[in-house]
């Protein structure tokens, strides 16, 4: 039905009656008031709370898995120097192929240090097979590009004489630093895919104590200081460069260059769960302590870094090196 002249509307607000009217000036049955439509809005933002969703609840992630940074994990493990046992233990993983030269292993193994590659998915299963002694330290995942002290041994006074795959060293009191620095880089490209590897430079420095006027002028011109790089003695013999893909991580162990694992893993148990002689009636045996290979009277690099060889015939007490890769599935430049 056509309708027939001026539609007239009418809005009023501020609490008063909008009526809406027809052609004909019928009144319209819809009646809004201002109080009203405050009403409605002030329920909107209940409903709209009422209506979302419950908070999840935090997912817990694995200890493996909580290592979100690309670089470099470095764990030191404090072991107990029991014979048979690092034989025993990492003996299986001596003959795996490994990513550093063979010229290179042999002389970190003439220096004191044998270098291992196990697969990082066993690294707890090694440390609870091992007898760690103390606890264990860990420095997170990060990218290590510049130079740094990877571990640095204990200091001493005067000199000594430490054993090296270039021959005796005589050093002064002092410190021996293992400097490392790693970086993530291009893999072989394979399968369509560039995957990701971690590039290690390893470097031995030796730095001897300073006296009192040279560490004051440090700290009065630091800007004088020397780069860790270039501070100290370098040592050759403890240099390295080698890449470790995602996977696998390198175990740095202070041993003696003529220790035989496979010989020394056949050993049975019992040999090192004898009680400890007292002193009276070590002195009484004239073959006790005789089990197992002598060490020599000159400690190696590697246990002069990572054992308390210098400051006793045998060391007591030994630390693994750990470093443990943490590495995207896949390389990419821009992420």
């Amino acid at each position: 039905m056509p309708i027939r002249g001026p539609v007239r509307t009418s809005v009023a607000w501020g609490g008063s009656v909008g009526r809406f009217r027809g052609a004909k000036g019928a009144p319209n049955p819809v009646r809004i008031t201002f109080r009203h439509v405050q009403f409605l809005l002030a329920l909107l933002p209940l409903a709209a709370v009422s209506c979302a969703s419950k908070p999840k609840e935090p997912v817990q992630v694995p200890i493996a898995e909580q290592n979100a940074a690309d670089g470099l994990e470095l764990r030191l493990w404090p072991i107990e120097d029991t014979p048979g046992s690092l034989a025993r233990t990492l003996a299986p993983f001596e003959s795996a192929d490994s990513p550093i030269d063979p010229r290179t292993r042999k002389r970190l193994k003439d220096s004191g240090i044998r270098a291992i590659v196990v697969p990082t998915s066993d690294l707890d299963q090694i440390a609870s097979a091992l007898k760690l002694r103390g606890k264990s330290e860990t420095q997170a995942s990060r990218d290590r590009s510049e130079w740094s002290i990877f571990v640095a041994s204990k200091g001493w006074q005067t000199y000594a004489t430490i054993r090296s795959a270039d021959g005796n060293l005589v050093l002064g009191g002092g410190q021996l630093r293992l400097l490392g620095r790693a970086w993530v880089a291009p893999g072989p490209f394979a399968n369509g895919t560039t995957p990701a590897i971690l590039r290690v430079e390893l470097m031995g420095r030796h730095v001897e104590e300073k006296e009192t006027s040279a560490k004051l002028e440090d700290a009065l011109r630091p800007t004088l200081r020397r780069p860790l790089d270039e501070d100290g003695l370098a040592l050759a013999s403890l240099s390295a460069s080698f890449e470790l893909a995602r996977g696998q991580s390198l175990l740095l162990i202070p041993e003696y260059p003529d220790a035989d694992w496979s010989r020394d893993a056949r050993l049975p148990n019992y040999i090192e769960k004898e009680p400890e002689k007292t002193a009276e009636a070590a002195e009484a045996d004239p073959n006790a302590g005789a089990a197992g290979p002598l060490p020599p009277d000159v400690p190696t690099l590697g246990h002069a870094l990572l054992s308390d060889a210098l400051f006793g015939l045998r060391p007591k007490r030994r630390a693994i090196l750990v470093l443990v890769p943490r590495l995207p599935s896949e390389f990419r430049l821009f992420r």
